[in-house]
């Protein structure tokens, strides 16, 4: 038979105690500043997170990961790369 899939919320209403991180963390994708009773927009692009090392870009993560540089930047917020900083790459890639 059909299996019904839901999609992720589209929008999602941030509650006492919430940061942008923890928010991130559930959702699996990248997530502006935010402050409680805030609506945030919640991509519906499937992501998991990467912790970068010393030495990476986005010109190499994208290579290690077959993804789009300029794709990769812009869900990230452009900036620097640097270890331990968490990049979220596309799961469809």
């Amino acid at each position: 038979m059909y299996e019904l899939k839901l999609a992720r919320p589209h929008f999602y209403r941030v509650k006492r105690g919430q940061t942008a991180e923890q928010i991130s963390r559930v959702f699996g994708c990248p997530v502006q500043d935010c402050a409680e009773g805030d609506i945030v927009i919640i991509p519906r692009t499937q992501c998991f997170a990467y912790s970068a090392r010393v030495g990476d870009s986005f010109c190499s993560v994208a290579a290690k990961f077959c993804a789009d540089e300029a794709e990769l930047e812009e869900i990230n917020g452009g900036g620097a790369v640097y270890p331990t900083r968490v990049l979220y790459i596309p799961a469809d890639k």
